[in-house]
């Protein structure tokens, strides 16, 4: 069978172009020793509720997080900035792949779990709203209300690409991210 060849490279953020949040370690060094092993639990619980939903606060998250592992709210602020600077980090050789991309003429696109606020810190550390455009083709869970691994997250960025390029299809791409379920739903 001939190969297609790809006209569209898709990748994910965390893990892929920036860090991971960092989300675990950074509140293992505000809870008690006693709730240490409830961590992991709690922020996933906490991250799906917010990965889907378009009116995720980033107070609502923090009150979430602060309520389930009894975090004194005044260490917010200083939480955040933990977070916000680790997601601040990008992979330099992901982000000169893309731009190599970019330039032989790939279309590139990002199909991300994230919330919008902190994906921001992302986005601006790395420039990928300059190396990604237009920026319809970056698709962030929060926003469009759904994400990976389900395949809903995947039609709505096919959808933005084909109203761009209609004669894009989904063989035409690939799809790079840290976690195989995702990679087996794009």
């Amino acid at each position: 069978m001939a190969q297609v060849p790809i006209k569209c490279l898709v990748v994910d953020c965390g893990g892929v172009t920036n860090d991971d949040s960092g989300m675990s370690r950074t509140l293992q060094k505000y809870v008690t020793e006693e709730l240490a092993a409830d961590v992991p639990l709690a922020w996933k619980t906490v991250w799906k509720v917010h990965r889907d939903n378009p009116n995720s606060t980033k107070a609502a998250v923090w009150t979430e997080l602060c309520q389930a592992l009894r975090i004194d709210v005044a260490k917010v602020d200083e939480m955040d900035a933990e977070i916000c600077c680790t997601l601040r980090k990008s992979y330099p050789e992901t982000m000169e792949l893309l731009r190599r991309a970019k330039r032989s003429g790939l279309v590139l696109g990002m199909v991300s779990n994230h919330i919008r606020f902190w994906f921001q810190e992302c986005l601006e550390a790395s420039s990928l709203d300059r190396i990604i455009e237009p920026s319809s083709l970056i698709v962030v869970s929060n926003e469009v209300g759904c994400s990976k691994p389900s395949s809903e997250i995947f039609q709505v960025f096919l959808q933005r690409l084909t109203d761009l390029y209609p004669d894009l299809r989904a063989e035409d791409c690939a799809y790079v991210d840290d976690k195989e379920a995702n990679v087996s739903a794009a």
